[in-house]
């Protein structure tokens, strides 16, 4: 089985206030990406570019409501829906037995009511892994205040349960636009009211929990450790169900789990390192060719884990001349599949490993089309994109 993640000795945890969305805050070099977008993104509606005109936009700004409206900022810990404290409480509610404490009994048993429970909020994939602190923010970052607070998760608080949503095929097909950016925020948007739920329900069990979204700890390595996906060139988790169409948020907690971390292998790094589409692909020639490495492309890198390193100072402005989060790695990557007897077989092919088979898989996903853009217009005309 190939190690999803070899850590050097002295690595150290990652300031949130230098990955690269929090650096367009306050760093000249990243500085300039919001007024650009809104200028670009204004040029596209005057222009009804398809795919980046203003109904394309509006879909964008509606899907986002939950998750920015309701005061739950992306990356903002302890805010709106994944509040730290009770939000019933906060509405001047209590649970008539919120004092007592439910006592589970059997730690597997209540992993399988979280499952259960998780999956009733919205879930599509859900996992369990002892809270690594190597993956936690070392610091939080709030933009506009500027200030890069230490990041205190509460004692206890050893277990994480990791949930992912999936992203439509069919509207990632029409990457960059802003019908693919609409499904990205609807999917911030149920997350944050997944985490927000899920919390809720475990404080009410009379047990601490911290919900998250891209705030407070590392989404990668985190889903990694519970179990459901391997990392990959492009930079996302790719999952056996969905490929590296999923978003994930994160619950931490002290209600007895007793988690195990239960790393999965599939064949993704084997097949990464022999197919190169994502890195072919990128405009911005923003993603990694070659082998894994050590060594970061810049702050917005952590170094000491051997993976592939993006170059998200590229990537961010790139976004900004697209007035859009871009996203076609996602869609040419060969695991963003469909379904049918072929794509089954070819599953089953990559977890073989053998690097002639890989080749030839990559050859024929290009051969065969799979990976270029679909007509965005197809979503309005109530056609499959």
């Amino acid at each position: 089985m190939t190690e999803n993640y070899q850590v050097l000795p002295g690595y150290k945890r990652f300031n949130q206030k230098n990955n690269a969305i929090m650096r367009s805050a306050w760093d000249p070099k990243l500085g300039s990406y919001d007024p650009r977008n809104r200028r670009v993104i204004k040029e596209h509606v005057h222009n009804a570019d398809p795919g980046f005109d203003h109904l394309d936009f509006a879909l964008s700004n509606g899907a986002t409501a939950v998750a920015s409206s309701l005061g739950t900022a992306i990356n903002r810990p302890n805010a709106g829906l994944t509040s730290w404290e009770s939000l019933a409480k906060q509405w001047g509610r209590t649970f008539p037995v919120e004092a007592d404490r439910f006592e589970g009994g059997d730690p597997a048993r209540m992993r399988k009511a979280l499952e259960r429970v998780a999956r009733f909020y919205g879930a599509e994939l859900v996992g369990f892994t002892p809270l690594d602190m190597r993956w936690v923010y070392s610091h939080h970052y709030y933009p506009g205040k500027d200030e890069n607070p230490p990041v205190e998760i509460p004692e206890g608080c050893g277990q994480a349960i990791v949930m992912g949503v999936s992203m439509d095929h069919g509207m990632f097909a029409t990457a960059p636009t802003a019908i693919m950016m609409a499904e990205t925020q609807r999917n911030y948007s149920r997350l944050a009211a997944l985490a927000g739920s899920v919390a809720e329900f475990i404080r009410t069990l009379g047990y601490t929990a911290i919900p998250c979204m891209n705030d407070t700890a590392l989404s990668v390595p985190l889903a990694i450790d519970a179990g459901l996906g391997q990392p990959s060139r492009l930079g996302p988790v790719v999952t056996p169900e969905f490929g590296p169409r999923v978003r994930f948020c994160k619950v931490f907690t002290d209600l007895p789990l007793k988690a195990e971390k239960k790393h999965i292998d599939f064949g993704v790094i084997e097949f990464c390192e022999a197919c190169e589409k994502c890195a072919q692909a990128c405009p911005a020639r923003s993603l990694a060719f070659g082998p894994r490495t050590t060594e970061p492309k810049n702050i917005s890198n952590n170094p000491g884990v051997l993976k592939w390193y993006g170059n998200y100072e590229s990537c961010r402005l790139y976004w900004a001349y697209l007035g859009t989060n871009c996203g076609i790695c996602l869609r040419v990557c060969p695991f963003n599949h469909g379904r049918g007897p072929h794509h089954w077989l070819a599953e089953r092919l990559v977890r073989l490993k053998w690097r002639w088979v890989n080749r030839l898989l990559v050859w024929l996903h290009g051969w065969l089309g799979y990976g270029g853009q679909k007509d965005p217009r197809a979503f309005w005309n109530g056609a499959k994109a």
